[in-house]
């Protein structure tokens, strides 16, 4: 496989037709795989630097594309437990994800994490947050739908901008490949996750994105394994 340039192939999360049996399966597998690659921690001291310099409380967050909810509900996890007040709503624009993830902040008891449904390219929230993330969302989206995105969330940002995404390369197809049969039973998640790495954005592309987007002096990271984020802040 050329990874030199992207393969962006529909993945079975995406389509329609999947049961709730099948789909709740590869959420909870999702989650295990989020957890193992920490993707909350990659948000983390983010927010919590953020938390340190505005006076306004409860710190509000937007989780775009929030899945099974378990991303927004540890960053609600570790704000509660670093003595952090914080609002976190999630959109998803399916609505067993919705319900899923809902059910999952009932289970865990943090009421202060709402879901909703929402497609946000179609229709963009109507409020104002102080920080706009998404996690593992964008290599979903072709290139003219993501400048959308990244326009969309600093719109929608009081003070701070997250993006965190997977790397296209080799090393990270071949991990996603041994962690998502590792970590999960869950055929989809089999099949989803090198196709997601093949059809993800270089750092260098997401960073072009970003900039057409209107984006201008953001910042990108590397993490384990093979992620990166995007760090724009309005101030």
């Amino acid at each position: 496989m050329n990874f030199q340039v992207r393969k962006r192939e529909p993945e079975l999360m995406d389509q329609p037709g999947l049961s709730e049996r099948e789909h709740g399966s590869a959420l909870n597998g999702l989650r295990r795989v989020n957890w193992w690659s920490r993707s909350s921690a990659i948000l983390w001291p983010s927010i919590q630097k953020l938390s340190h310099t505005v006076e306004q409380r409860p710190l509000r967050i937007l989780d775009i594309a929030s899945g099974g909810g378990d991303v927004a509900l540890n960053l609600a996890q570790r704000a509660q437990r670093a003595g952090i007040a914080v609002e976190v709503d999630g959109c998803d624009i399916s609505p067993y994800a919705v319900k899923h993830a809902s059910d999952l902040a009932a289970r865990m008891q943090l009421e202060q994490v709402q879901f909703y449904e929402r497609d946000i390219l179609q229709e963009p929230v109507d409020r104002q947050y102080d920080v706009v993330m998404c996690s593992l969302f964008l290599h979903h989206l072709d290139e003219a739908q993501s400048v959308q995105l990244f326009n969309i969330m600093s719109k929608t940002t009081r003070h701070l901008v997250l993006v965190n995404d997977l790397r296209r390369s080799r090393v990270g197809y071949w991990l996603a490949w041994a962690g998502c049969r590792l970590l999960t039973r869950s055929p989809i998640v089999h099949t989803d996750g090198p196709l997601s790495v093949a059809g993800a954005f270089t750092m260098e592309e997401a960073a072009d994105l970003a900039r057409q987007g209107g984006l201008s002096g953001f910042q990108m990271s590397r993490h384990w394994p093979q992620r990166w984020l995007l760090e724009w802040s309005r101030t």
